[in-house]
């Protein structure tokens, strides 16, 4: 019996953690909503949750295709790669972001030195 405590204390303990994380999650969302559009943050931000829906959307459709025999095989093969692919986009735009100058903007204020 002290064995099924442990392990209802421990889903507790996530539950908690995963709705605490959902709540920061939210409130990131929230902030960075606000930032104008030409914010990096925000477009990495926008990506990514693009990125996270669509493979919460390729999760759900998986669930009422899988009893049709030839597509479901068809699914199986082809979601997987193409999901791949999308994400390799968002990390490899990520990358190209972090490695490119700053705006015009912010360059002149560091030559200046205001």
């Amino acid at each position: 019996m002290e064995v099924l405590s442990t392990i209802a204390e421990i889903i507790r303990d996530l539950l908690i953690f995963v709705a605490a994380m959902t709540g920061l999650l939210i409130a990131l969302v929230v902030v960075v909503s606000k930032l104008p559009d030409s914010n990096p943050l925000k477009r990495l931000l926008t990506a990514l949750t693009y990125r996270v829906g669509a493979t919460a959307a390729a999760g759900a459709l998986a669930i009422p295709i899988e009893p049709i025999p030839g597509i479901d095989a068809l699914y199986d093969f082809a979601v997987p790669i193409v999901l791949i692919w999308y994400w390799f986009t968002f990390f490899r735009d990520a990358w190209r972001m972090s490695k490119a100058s700053p705006p015009y903007q912010q360059r002149r204020i560091a030559q200046d030195g205001r």
